[in-house]
C-alpha cells in the first residue's frame, strides 16, 4: 500500500502524488488497492519515478491543466499510460496572484482563492460532472488525476468524489488538508527564492496552501448556486454513486 499519511512520498519528483488506499467510508467499505491516484504535476517525473509508475500498472491520467499550463510544462511520457484525457480548467488564479504579488499586496493575496474556488463551482461544473463520467467509464485502471500543484482543482475533485462515494466529513477534509504536509518543503523553497528575489515571499504562503476557508468557499457556493452539496452532486453533476462505489470500493 502506498503511504499516504506519513513517510516517504511515493514519487520522488512529486510529493503530492498519493493513493486513496486505507480510508474507510461511512458504509465500511474501502478503496481498491491500486485504483485510483491524485497528484500534482506529472512534468518533472525522475527516471526512478517512471519506473514505480509503470510498476503499478499506471494507464490513464485526468489532467485538469490549462491548455498555457500544459503547453509550458508537458507531461512525462510514461510508458504504462494508454490514455490521457484533458480536463481544462483554467488558473485564473495565477495571473490575479502575480499583480498583488507585484503591488506587494497581502491581503489581495489572502482571498485570490477564496474567490477562485467560487469561480470554479460557478463556471466549470460541467468540467468536474465530465470527471464523474469518465470515473464511471473507466476501462483503462489504475488511473490519476492530477493539475499544477495537486491541491485546488484537483482537491476540489477529491473533495467531491470522497462525499459522493460516502466518506465522512472529517475523512474527506484529512485528504484534502494532507496537500500541506505534502507540500511544505516546496513552499518553503519557493518563498525563500522570491524573497531572494527581493520581494515578500511570505506573502504567497496563502496561494500555496490549502485552507479551510478555501473549501468553505466552495461549499458555500454549492449552496448558493445549486441548493447544497446533495442536491449538486445528484442533479447538477449527476453522479451516480453507487456505480462508483462500486468500481472503487470493496
Amino acid at each position: 500500500m502506498i503511504e499516504r499519511l506519513n513517510g516517504t512520498p511515493f514519487l520522488e519528483s512529486q510529493p503530492n502524488f498519493r493513493s486513496f488506499d486505507g480510508i474507510r467510508a461511512a458504509d465500511g467499505r474501502m478503496f481498491r488497492k491500486n485504483i485510483l491516484y491524485r497528484s500534482g504535476g506529472l512534468n518533472k517525473l525522475s527516471p526512478a519515478d517512471l519506473i514505480r509508475l509503470r510498476d503499478i500498472g499506471l494507464a490513464m491520467v485526468i489532467d485538469f491543466r490549462s491548455d498555457r499550463e500544459v503547453a509550458s510544462h508537458p507531461s512525462c511520457f510514461i510508458p504504462s499510460v494508454q490514455k490521457t484525457l484533458r480536463i481544462a480548467i483554467p488558473d485564473e488564479a495565477r495571473d490575479r496572484a502575480m499583480e498583488f504579488l507585484d503591488m506587494n499586496n497581502a491581503e489581495g493575496l489572502e482571498k485570490v482563492l477564496i474567490s477562485d474556488y467560487r469561480r470554479m463551482i460557478r463556471n466549470d461544473s460541467p468540467k468536474f460532472a465530465e470527471f464523474f463520467r469518465i470515473l464511471e467509464q473507466a476501462d483503462s485502471l489504475p488511473l490519476v488525476f492530477h493539475c499544477a500543484a495537486g491541491k485546488d482543482r484537483t482537491g476540489i475533485a477529491s473533495f467531491l468524489l470522497l462525499t459522493a462515494l460516502g466518506f465522512d466529513p472529517e475523512t474527506v477534509k484529512q485528504d484534502y488538508f494532507l496537500s500541506n504536509s505534502r507540500l511544505s518543503a516546496f513552499v518553503e523553497r519557493l518563498i525563500k527564492k522570491v524573497t531572494e528575489d527581493g520581494k515578500n515571499g511570505q506573502i504567497i504562503r496563502p496561494m500555496m496552501e490549502v485552507r479551510p476557508e478555501y473549501l468553505q468557499a466552495a461549499l458555500d457556493e454549492i449552496a448558493l448556486s445549486f441548493g447544497g452539496i446533495d442536491n449538486y452532486l445528484s442533479k447538477v453533476l449527476a453522479v451516480d454513486s453507487e456505480l462508483l462505489k462500486t468500481k472503487y470500493l470493496e
